[in-house]
């Protein structure tokens, strides 16, 4: 789909246009949920994030002034729910923990065990998590140094240089 589509569709949905509203869905949801699913690296969740950011887009698309921005607006908003759970998660976990026994003499990660460990992963294992986030935006969503600014709420200079660097670290880490 075209950018002057999309942001066509991003008017008629503000208006109140459900089927706006599902095109933009069937247009963007995939491509979220794979986002969501890199941050977490847990695909249930992601899944039930990115609804939540759904029905937060459908209840406060009025808000959003400028059509062009909305893909990145999308990208923000389950970037900032997965940081909420994450915070959540934490707070929980660190709860339980504070409430549990302690218990000795517990395993190694079987998760970790039996990680693929193919040399991309490991490299990419080896970037800074900001790195990888550029990364993914830029290459595995396509998303222009701009949007990943917009997204990631930082200077596209800042956006340029995290993806160099980490183009740089990949190659090294490859070699």
């Amino acid at each position: 789909m075209q950018q002057a589509q999309l942001h066509l569709l991003v008017m008629a949905m503000q208006d109140g246009d459900k089927r706006a509203f599902a095109l933009l869905y069937q247009h963007y949801h995939r491509d979220l949920r794979r986002f969501a699913a890199y941050l977490l690296a847990n695909p249930a969740v992601a899944e039930d994030l990115v609804q939540n950011v759904w029905l937060k887009v459908s209840r406060r698309i009025t808000r959003l002034n400028d059509p062009a921005v909305f893909t990145s607006w999308l990208y923000r908003a389950v970037r900032w729910e997965v940081l909420d759970y994450q915070k959540q998660a934490a707070s929980r976990k660190q709860q339980s923990i504070d409430d549990a026994e302690p218990i000795s003499g517990l395993g190694p990660d079987y998760a970790q065990q039996h990680a693929d460990n193919s040399d991309l992963r490991k490299a990419l294992a080896m970037l800074a998590a900001d790195e990888r986030l550029v990364l993914q935006l830029h290459y595995l969503h396509e998303l222009e140094l701009s949007q990943i600014a917009l997204i990631v709420e930082i200077p596209i200079g800042t956006v340029k240089s995290r993806l160099h660097r980490a183009r740089q670290q990949l190659q090294q880490h490859l070699q």
